[in-house]
């Protein structure tokens, strides 16, 4: 704005004013790279702040509901930005007919409490469903025609679409079939390609599965919004061989679950992914461990970590 409005006094000032005030000229061109400087700064800082995003095993209601109660003191917005519901199966005698099966706790929210998920995404935070096989012969990476991967993919589509959903979560585990990495970048590839998707996103737990990635014709990275690293050891380093393989740091969390972390242990590892310049923090099942005032102390420590040693996280019912 203000290169223009010297443009436009050039225009109508005679050359001896504009000598004269040639001086000034330039301390105001000094003084708008500087804001202009502070700006860039500040949008940057928005930009890429760090996200916290929570899986929820099995959640009640009420878990759903609680997710949205816990606001970050100094700005009065929400500290999660994800929730991952965990989870809806694929189920299956046979990788050709994978069906799709939701449990008592993913029925009740979807079909009857569908007002919970609103309430949240009314708060800005997106809802995510995992989907993981179920000990049967069925799942993400088994053995499928490329036909029966892109109707497994549209099926995951059409109920994301059909409950409002905000994205999808892969986890390639409890299947007694896996390992096809066609098969499993096809069904991936299809989801993103399906028209009723756009505009959603397609994550993935990220555990033991470098075969996924390190493939040139069929690497997932490409497909895929996002990742959460799900080992639980606190090491930022498991985050590094993603970003070798095509993915951006901004795009990857780190897990940890007080399962496994202190609340006192939490504020360093967080400090290491904020340090990596990765995309925030992944935090597993606190619905399982943790009271709605742990869960506020050990939030605390991670937004002292992103944010600053003055803030804190509270519980607002």
């Amino acid at each position: 704005m203000d290169r223009s409005v010297c443009r436009h006094k050039k225009v109508h000032s005679n050359q001896s004013s504009f000598l004269k005030n040639a001086g000034d000229q330039s301390m105001l061109s000094k003084t708008t790279l500087w804001i202009a400087g502070l700006i860039a700064v500040f949008v940057s800082s928005e930009v890429f702040a760090a996200r916290n995003i929570v899986f929820l095993n099995n959640p009640s209601v009420q878990d759903v509901k609680d997710v949205g109660s816990y606001i970050v003191n100094g700005t009065g917005k929400p500290f999660f930005s994800d929730l991952v519901l965990f989870a809806a199966n694929i189920n299956g005698n046979d990788p050709n007919t994978p069906m799709l099966y939701y449990n008592t706790e993913m029925s009740t929210i979807l079909k009857d409490n569908i007002h919970v998920v609103r309430e949240l995404q009314k708060k800005g935070i997106k809802v995510q469903i995992s989907y993981l096989g179920n000990h049967q012969y069925a799942g993400w990476s088994c053995d499928m025609s490329a036909q029966t991967a892109t109707k497994l993919a549209n099926a995951m589509v059409a109920d994301v679409v059909k409950y409002g959903l905000d994205g999808i979560n892969v986890d390639d585990e409890y299947s007694n079939c896996n390992g096809n990495k066609k098969a499993f970048y096809s069904v991936l590839k299809a989801i993103k390609s399906n028209p009723y998707f756009s505009r959603k996103v397609l994550t993935k737990a990220l555990w033991s599965d470098f075969q996924y990635f390190s493939s040139a014709q069929y690497n997932v990275a490409t497909q895929l919004s996002e990742g959460y690293e799900m080992t639980y050891g606190g090491d930022v380093g498991n985050l590094r061989p993603y970003v070798n393989y095509g993915m951006n740091e901004r795009i990857l969390f780190l897990g940890i679950s007080p399962q496994y972390t202190l609340a006192s242990e939490a504020r360093p590892i967080v400090k290491s992914i904020v340090d990596g310049g990765y995309g925030g923090v992944m935090i597993w099942a606190p619905n399982a461990f943790l009271n709605t005032t742990s869960a506020s102390q050990f939030y605390t420590e991670i937004v002292k970590a992103q944010v600053g040693e003055g803030e804190f996280v509270k519980f607002v019912p």
